[in-house]
């Protein structure tokens, strides 16, 4: 049986309106300009040390790697360079070197995000390349070399971040209703009641300048919850079939309620014949009133269309979790559901990416997960390589085209539902990955000597 640790945390952010003093907006101001500079210094570093021409340097993909980078190789040349500082002095500098740290932490991890795009850019022929380049397939209209593709952009003097975050080391307080105190900054004043969240564990503050001016404080709170026993459990498995969202071990199915899906249809061909109108302007700059209105416009209608699906996620969620204290299910998220259909026509595709912009794995697993950690309950994702080939309970595998749904085994002659057996696996794997035919096919190929180790059992799941 899989370990469980005694506890869940529930991490949930909340947004207050700002009510900014003349002394917090000239500290912001300052805070963003060294953060700005910052970013500039900070990317330099990153592309002249892991981009394109450093493919086979190994990339920081922990944590503990980041934070190295951060305090040992670039801040101290950022501050020698730019104050001829030994170490860092908020003072002379004017931004908080904790500011400083969880703003490069977010900015490495984006940069990692670019290099796996660039890492497959690298694999183009030179032919492609220069393809790419020309904007032969009309995917490149600024004509950016192929390791520019999906790269983060320098800051000039109309660009800017927005954001500066706070680690709460403890200081960060909720004084009264309407009052916090957060590192940095003092006691700062909101307009909404902070009283409900007084006894909650706070995590990370955010001070943002909007779009239109205004200010707005970012709270990340924390809740840790007691992790209930394990008695009732159950799989659960996801497809996309007539807005089937869930096939459970128990042969339930969940759908989305047919109410909310001709909503959620209703409003795409609303936001898509407002996209269509504003494609058509072609005469006007993209900053004329008429566009911005439109585009404004699109924001609301794709703003309450997501919050009408993710009301119907969260209604799905709490289905799952009512009855059962842990809910194993497959990691699996968009991306992935599009690769497993690459022999798919282009009119297939089409449609199955129309629904999966309404059934969004990928939410709808953080909205279990988000849940079960506010109830002290678990959540297992699995590996969901081979849940619906292997029949369950056997090691026998059988693979189907995607629009079979059943099938009669030809290795005990049962009757397979598709979604029924994939569930069974999914629960099975997760309470012992041992099980899972991954970690097993691994071993096999251990031993013919293919590979130098077998995969661990352990990494073909994740507990929250």
């Amino acid at each position: 049986m899989i370990h469980l640790s005694d506890t869940t945390e529930y991490v949930r952010v909340r947004r207050y309106r700002l009510v900014p003093t003349e002394e917090l907006r000239m500290r912001y101001k300052v805070n963003i300009a060294i953060q700005n500079d910052l970013y500039n210094y900070a990317l330099k570093y990153l592309e002249k040390t892991y981009g394109y021409k450093h493919l086979g340097r190994k990339y920081p993909d922990t944590r503990t790697k980041k934070i190295y980078v951060i305090k040992d190789q670039i801040l101290p040349k950022y501050i020698k360079e730019k104050y001829n500082l030994k170490r860092w002095n908020n003072k002379i500098i004017g931004l908080h070197s904790q500011a400083a740290h969880q703003f490069l932490l977010t900015m490495i991890t984006n940069f990692g995000e670019y290099r796996k795009t660039l890492m497959l850019a690298s694999k183009m022929s030179k032919q492609d390349k220069e393809g790419y380049k020309n904007n032969v397939h009309n995917n490149n209209p600024k004509h950016k070399s192929w390791y520019r593709k999906g790269s983060l952009n320098y800051l000039h003097s109309d660009r800017s971040t927005r954001c500066i975050s706070l680690p709460s080391n403890g200081q960060a307080k909720i004084m009264s209703a309407h009052f916090i105190k957060i590192q940095d900054y003092g006691i700062i004043q909101v307009v909404e009641n902070l009283a409900n969240m007084r006894n909650t564990d706070i995590v990370t503050t955010k001070i943002k300048r909007k779009s239109d001016g205004k200010f707005e404080l970012q709270v990340v709170f924390k809740t840790v919850n007691k992790r209930k026993e394990v008695i009732n459990k159950i799989g659960a498995d996801w497809n996309m079939k007539d807005n089937k969202a869930w096939h459970t071990s128990e042969d339930e199915e969940l759908y989305i309620n047919k109410d909310v899906s001709d909503k959620a249809d209703e409003l795409e061909n609303k936001i898509n014949k407002l996209k269509s109108q504003r494609d058509l302007i072609t005469w006007l700059p993209r900053n004329s009133k008429r566009i911005v209105k439109l585009n404004k416009e699109i924001r609301y209608w794709n703003s309450k269309r997501s919050h009408i699906l993710t009301d119907e996620y969260n209604a799905m969620a709490k289905k799952l979790l009512s009855k059962n204290d842990l809910v194993a299910i497959e990691n699996l998220d968009a991306k992935e559901m599009r690769k497993r259909q690459e022999d798919s026509s282009n009119s297939q595709n089409r449609a199955k990416n129309r629904k999966l912009a309404k059934i969004k794995p990928y939410e709808m697993e953080q909205l279990i997960i988000q849940m079960a950690n506010r109830l002290g309950k678990t959540v297992i994702l699995v590996d969901s390589y081979k849940t619906s080939q292997v029949e369950y309970g056997t090691e026998y595998q059988e693979k189907h085209s995607i629009d079979d749904r059943e099938w009669t085994s030809k290795y005990t002659g049962k009757t397979i539902k598709r979604d029924l057996n994939a569930s069974k696996n999914i629960l099975a794997w997760a309470l012992n990955p041992k099980e899972h035919i991954k970690y097993k096919e691994s071993l096999a190929l251990q031993k013919e000597g293919k590979i130098k180790k077998a995969i661990r059992p352990q990494s073909l799941i994740a507990i929250n």
